[in-house]
């Protein structure tokens, strides 16, 4: 047991050094994480998503891009889930938006927009009915900007519950989800309700953008509160995370950096990228998906330009590296469960392997005094690393402070 902020690791696989807590989904939410792409057609990208470990990729499938006057052009998306099949990965498509025949400059809201909305979904689920795909009803439509007009949680109810009925329609096995919301915005949400009724069954999953300045650890309480509302639905909704991540540049986390190109931001960036991971996992949420694969722009001071796990020019980023170390690191877990200290606020992820393995990965998320990691009654062929993989080589006690990031340990049975 630890003493103070000593944590004492034994590496055995039935001894419990802490109170964990049981993970059964953690596998599971682990294996569907992906990342946001922006060119569909880019392969190069896609080999990237597979080598650092995604599941899928998340993109836009654009209303007006695939309806014409002319018929259906779905072939750059087509491409896109061949593409994606052929790496092993799935595709989530944002369903939306304007239509510059039906609903131009603005979200469908009347009878007539709507119904052309209707068709629109049931095609594209009909498309992909045989193919990995998922899909969510647009994205961040309670902000003014990406629902085009003031956001109205009545008005999206209205186009939710058709997308919905279109996709059960064109195939009763697909999974469609809400739009994320900004944050985990609770209150449009509540307002917009279950969509379920005696001959429908609702979205399968209600999508947040659990963007924030705080630590990535504090989404832990915001799930608990959301889940509470969710287990009154008529059938309880999964949460998905479509969208989440920490730019290097224009957060509080980087304030005191005043360009999102230096080392020093991009190494901090890694290692909110790597816990952000790790919490979602945790909290076993349904889908995760990283924002996003590669930068958006050149700018060193532009915050939507330092997203990406890749630079502009496809270079790897501290990110990139740290990321599918933690892909890697956790690829052949069978087992999980955690502890959290949230006085002194550090976390220990314990998992065991089908080979025997037992595997740790512990980190601190507070900047006041570190935690101390106790390696002396570890056996000899322990293996203890940083983030990237680095081998640390500690005595007896190792700090594991904030600005280190995750540590990971392997056992080998």
């Amino acid at each position: 047991m630890p003493a103070g902020s000593v944590v004492i690791l034994s590496g055995a696989a039935t001894k419990d050094e802490q109170p964990y807590v049981q993970l059964p989904s953690f596998a599971a939410a682990r294996a569907d994480t992906g990342v946001a792409i922006h060119e569909v057609n880019d392969t190069r990208l896609l080999d990237a998503v597979k080598d650092v470990g995604f599941s899928f990729v998340r993109t836009d499938l654009f209303w007006e891009d695939v309806q014409a006057p002319d018929g259906w052009h779905f072939g750059a998306y087509d491409k896109l889930v061949s593409d994606g099949a052929a790496r092993g990965l799935g595709v989530l498509f944002i369903l939306g938006y304007k239509h510059y025949e039906f609903s131009p400059d603005q979200p469908p809201t009347t009878k007539s927009q709507l119904g052309a909305f209707y068709t629109y979904v049931y095609q594209s689920a009909q498309r992909y009915r045989g193919a990995n795909v998922r899909f969510e009803v647009w994205n961040e439509e309670d902000h003014k900007m990406y629902w085009l007009a003031d956001p109205s949680p009545p008005k999206y109810r209205n186009l939710l519950t058709t997308a919905v009925k279109a996709a059960r329609a064109a195939n009763p096995n697909v999974k469609i989800a809400s739009g994320g919301v900004q944050q985990i915005n609770r209150a449009f949400i509540r307002a917009v309700g279950d969509v379920s009724s005696a001959t429908l069954r609702g979205a399968d999953a209600i999508s947040v953008h659990p963007y924030r300045q705080r630590d990535p650890e504090s989404v832990l309480a915001d799930y608990r509160e959301l889940r509470a509302d969710l287990a009154n639905y008529k059938n309880a909704p999964a949460i998905w995370a479509t969208e989440w991540s920490y730019p290097s540049y224009g957060y509080k986390y980087v304030s005191g950096i005043d360009n999102g190109h230096s080392p020093k931001a991009r190494a901090l960036q890694a290692r909110y990228a790597v816990r952000r991971f790790l919490v979602d996992w945790i909290a076993e949420v349904g889908l995760t998906a990283y924002y996003d694969m590669r930068n958006d722009g050149t700018s060193p001071t532009n915050q939507e330009h330092n997203f990406g796990l890749l630079d502009e020019n496809n270079n790897r980023l501290p990110a990139y590296d740290a990321s599918k170390y933690l892909f890697s690191f956790t690829a052949d877990a069978t087992s999980a469960k955690y502890f959290i200290n949230e006085h002194e606020r550090y976390i220990v992820l314990k998992l065991g392997t089908r080979a025997g393995t037992v595997k740790y990965v512990l980190w601190s998320y507070d900047d006041g005094d570190a935690l101390k990691l106790d390696v002396s009654q570890l056996p000899r062929r322990a293996v203890v690393t940083d983030m990237y993989g680095k081998v640390l080589t500690p005595t007896d006690l190792l700090a594991v402070p904030e600005t280190l990031g995750p540590v990971f340990v392997s056992v080998p049975s």
